[in-house]
Parts: structure tokens; sequence; C-alpha cells
């Protein structure tokens, strides 16, 4: 069980995944600039922070196999590493890897509102990994996210940002697959199998390669 610093944040699960649509868009680096300024450094980790990150570690360790993963349900590419023309998103601080989505954790994007508002931090709704310049793909990090109207929807308009690791999920839209409209979220991205200069929680990555 984690520990109370790990808060247990609402997000959105969807009531079915059956469409392959609600995949994370590649995003501008523009979407995530406040989340950018927010996050560099983690220096201000205390050691209940640190413990909660280690259990997150030991949870996804299986990761590293993507028949674990596709079995665990992270079963949709975003975008897919393996695609003639692959490219993870990218800016000018790095790169954010590709996405491997648990749908039903996450939600559908076609009613961000709909479903289930409750997360465990130890499942978190995608998988982050890097393209080698072999070809293999290397887990590399996680990513929590929860639709805003999702998010609302359980704890009210303008209710405070969810939390995790005594982190805020910062806010973000982009589109997403599956609507056509930009959809407002939060989301954090955590590195904890590799390392980002930049921070912990930052959401490019110098050191991550496509």
């Amino acid at each position: 069980m984690l520990r109370q610093s790990l808060t247990a944040v609402s997000f959105l699960v969807a009531a079915g995944c059956a469409d392959r649509g609600p995949t994370v868009a590649t995003p501008d680096a523009s979407d995530h600039s406040s989340h950018a300024m927010a996050s560099r450094g983690h220096g201000e980790l205390g050691p209940d922070a640190l413990a909660d990150l280690a259990r997150v570690r030991q949870a996804t360790a299986r990761y590293h196999d993507l028949g674990a993963a596709s079995a665990a349900g992270y079963t949709v590419w975003s975008p897919d590493p393996f695609a003639a023309d692959a490219t993870c998103p990218s800016s000018a601080d790095g790169n954010m890897g590709y996405h491997r989505v648990n749908v039903s954790l996450r939600g559908g994007a076609a009613n961000p509102a709909a479903g289930d508002a409750a997360v465990d931090p130890l499942r978190p709704e995608m998988l982050l990994y890097e393209k080698r310049p072999d070809g293999t793909v290397h887990l590399v990090g996680v990513e929590y996210l929860v639709f805003t109207a999702a998010w609302e929807r359980v704890n009210g308009a303008g209710a405070a940002p969810p939390e995790v690791f005594g982190q805020p999920l910062l806010p973000s839209i982009h589109t997403f697959p599956g609507n056509p409209n930009p959809i407002p979220h939060y989301e954090l991205h955590v590195w904890i199998w590799t390392t980002n200069p930049l921070g912990m929680f930052y959401p490019w990555n110098p050191t991550v390669s496509c």
C-alpha cells in the first residue's frame, strides 16, 4: 500500500475501450509550457515520495517485457515506434518517447467526462519507451493522465488539480484520435527508468532517443 503522500488521485476510466482511437496525439512543445516550467528539478522530493517512486518502479519493472505490458492492458502504441516513418513527440528540450496506452485506465476520447474517476498510482495510464538505434524499445518512464471534464465531474468545477508523489498534474490541451477537438487534461511524466537532467517530472527528456 502506498504511503499517504502518494495521493490516490481520480482519473477517468471509460466504461468501454472498443475504439483504438483514444491514444495520445503528438503534442506541440507549447502545449507543455506551463508543465515544463513547473516541473524542472526534483530536489524537493522527500523520503516518502522517493519511497513511493521506488514502489512504482517495482510495480512496473515487468513492463520492460512488451508481452507483459500487453497482458496488463497496455496495448496501444502512440505513436507506433515500429512504423516506417516512426518519430516520437519532440521539442528543443528533448523527446517524450513512445507511449504504450492502457485505454481502459485512461478512458475514451470520444466522451472525456464519462466513466469511473479512480486510479491506482501503481497502474499508470501510459508507459513511456525509447527506441534505440538497434530498433529495440526500452521502458524509460510512466505517465499519469486525467481528462479535465472527468476530474471536474467528480470533484467540481474549479477543483484543485490531482496530485501524485506530492506533485500536481499540470494542465495541457491537445487532440486525441477519436475526437477532433482538443481535450483539456492533466498529465504528469515520471522518468523512473532513466535519468532526466531537466527533472524527474519534466515532460521532455534530452537523454531519450527516438
